[in-house]
């Protein structure tokens, strides 16, 4: 005689006894959790600080063929932030990848050591002008200059040469326009320690409910100082030289330095650049 087995209970004789999965699971994660968000909190935080001497520096970068224009704290040009700079104007029009061959240093724009918090306001004015260029058209953008009708791709290369407009914006937010600009500082005992003119020339101060306040002074390094021509006038507060011009502090050297005799592996020149400020001789100044 054949003993009949309910399904039932032939589905749970194949269960394993003992602590399931998902109990185990639970345990883990209870005990585990907490302490990797405050890992990841803690992080966070970490890569949320600036590094000395942030905004100090501001690199604009040409592509010489194109002509886009890119902004950038660091020396050295990243593909990434640098390809979320330039818009798609039509296709074939904006670079699948960046290659670096075609990229230059256009300029360099300093400020005093431990004002990196006005860097970091021109370098946010820089960009929002820059995308008011590529978004706002006018009649020069529809038709050539014989009143010829462009095509799309005409259209999109002249948006994307934004050389030009880019030395026009750096004069204009290099003079102190542009809402929230923290290039108009507050006036020290010596004003000479952030400014180029004396506190009562009235296109370089304004009074305030603060008190007076004044244009942090700025170095413009140029390749070619040509091109500073592009913007119709400069403040007073901006001076000019070249990267040809410049020469750099010596290096402080540790004792405990590679090699344990007192010398420093060289360094490349970009790196050199960010860490140090350009020096500039009194006879090397370029006419503005």
């Amino acid at each position: 005689m054949a003993l009949r087995v309910n399904p039932i209970t032939a589905q749970l004789g194949k269960l394993s006894i003992g602590i399931s999965r998902t109990s185990i699971r639970f345990v883990y994660n209870q005990t585990t959790l907490p302490r990797t968000k405050e890992e990841k909190r803690r992080k966070e935080l970490e890569r949320s600080k600036l590094p000395p001497h942030h905004g100090e520096k501001i690199w604009i970068f040409n592509h010489f063929l194109e002509g886009f224009t890119v902004y950038s704290h660091s020396p050295i040009l990243k593909a990434n932030k640098a390809l979320r700079q330039i818009p798609f104007n039509g296709k074939k029009l904006k670079p699948s990848k960046l290659r670096k061959d075609y990229w230059k240093p256009l300029a360099m724009i300093q400020f005093p050591e431990g004002y990196g918090e006005v860097g970091r306001s021109v370098f946010q004015r820089l960009r929002e002008c820059k995308m008011f260029h590529e978004l706002s058209w006018g009649d020069d953008m529809y038709f050539s200059e014989d009143g010829k009708p462009l095509t799309k791709i005409e259209r999109g290369r002249k948006l994307n040469n934004q050389k030009a407009n880019t030395i026009a914006d750096m004069a204009a937010v290099l003079g102190g326009q542009g809402k929230g600009n923290k290039i108009w500082a507050t006036v020290p005992e010596k004003i000479e320690d952030i400014v180029n003119v004396e506190a009562s020339d009235e296109n370089n101060v304004k009074h305030g409910e603060e008190g007076p306040k004044a244009l942090v002074k700025a170095t413009v390094w140029w390749t070619n100082d040509q091109d500073q021509n592009y913007a119709t006038s400069w403040p007073s507060n901006v001076s000019h030289y070249r990267f040809d011009q410049a020469t750099l502090e010596k290096m402080k050297v540790e004792d405990d330095a590679e090699g344990g005799d007192g010398t420093k592996s060289p360094e490349a020149p970009a790196e050199l650049v960010a860490e140090q400020q350009l020096q500039k001789g009194s006879d090397q100044r370029t006419s503005v």
